[in-house]
């Protein structure tokens, strides 16, 4: 016979979690709609990336219903049930750290395409992610074994060093990214515009997901036996999905910063904004002249695939043998 657990520090954490989780699906059930009808000619391989999180979220999201269901509706008044491990409970935790791989997994080939094959950095970022979901289903066979949530802090070890490894992937990806779209700053206005929007578009994809993440450690190892640590465990998967899309939504807002007093903000695009049928890609390296100077033109892809714009930097270059003319 297990333990009787305290429900409002329990399941009514789980009820009020899963609220929140619905909400993140339907907002992320939105933006799947507005990709698909935005960028219809994005490649196959980001298509696919987005239709398997999304195939992932929507079993996680029905599983987390079915176990609401069973706990409230079917079990109902039985308090043992409310802390039995259902096999639902097992599906969605699989389901999210799938989620939370493929998303890392996509920022990593991001990070591969914009850093020039440099493949340091983005493999590290890939063994983290694929050590984060090791522990992850490390942890889901654990708690299977476990049979009871007043049990789960016998799991500490894994669900510590998933959340650790997935919270450095984060940060090597908000890095990686920053990083090395600050290299490409010219005296351009217009790049730097562009540039500043993408940096800051990395740090809000990566903020929310690294708070929830320490929140979710440090409520782990404060409140234990209580489902506090829920509340940044099982809305990180949503949080990974809605940033990724909100990325490759924001493609046509990035490259409308090239016009002249285009201004970077935080808040979402302008009312009544249509991005194309599909961002061209462009590759060009024009010289023009002006009074003895070759002024150079170029525009950087920016793998625009994977969810950022293309860029031009204008560079100024003395050279002799552009003098003459």
């Amino acid at each position: 016979m297990s333990a009787t657990p305290d429900i409002t520090s329990t399941a009514g954490v789980w009820l009020v979690t899963a609220f929140v989780q619905a909400i993140l699906q339907g907002c992320g059930l939105l933006q799947v709609f507005l990709y698909f009808t935005w960028y219809p000619r994005d490649p196959w391989s980001v298509k696919a990336t987005v239709i398997t999180i999304v195939v992932l979220q929507c079993v996680q999201i029905s599983a987390a219903m079915i176990n609401v269901y069973n706990w409230f509706i079917t079990g109902f008044g039985d308090y043992e049930n409310l802390n039995t491990i259902h096999h639902a409970d097992m599906v969605q935790l699989v389901a999210l750290f799938l989620s939370i791989f493929v998303a890392q997994a996509h920022f990593a080939r991001s990070i591969f395409k914009l850093m020039e094959r440099n493949f340091i950095l983005p493999v590290i970022i890939a063994l983290c992610a694929l050590t984060a979901l090791g522990c992850g289903i490390g942890q889901v066979i654990q708690s299977i074994s476990l049979k009871y949530y007043s049990n789960m802090n016998k799991t500490a070890l894994t669900s510590n060093l998933q959340s650790a490894f997935a919270l450095a992937a984060d940060l090597l990806i908000t890095f990686g990214l920053c990083w090395r779209l600050n290299k490409g700053r010219t005296g351009m206005q217009s790049s730097n515009r562009i540039i500043n929007f993408l940096v800051l578009t990395a740090i809000n994809r990566g903020v929310f997901t690294m708070i929830f993440a320490i929140v979710e450690i440090i409520l782990f190892l404060t409140k234990p036996g209580t489902f506090y640590f829920m509340i940044g465990f099982l809305i990180s998967d949503k949080l990974y999905m809605n940033s990724l899309l909100a990325i490759l939504n924001t493609r046509k807002y990035a490259n409308d910063l090239r016009q002249p007093g285009a201004q970077v903000s935080s808040s979402p695009a302008p009312k009544g904004y249509q991005p194309p049928v599909a961002i061209q890609r462009v590759a060009a390296s024009n010289k023009a002249f002006t009074n003895g100077v070759a002024v150079r033109t170029e525009t950087y892809r920016v793998a625009d695939e994977a969810g950022f714009s293309d860029f031009e930097a204008r560079k100024i270059q003395n050279d002799e043998s552009y003098m003459k003319f």
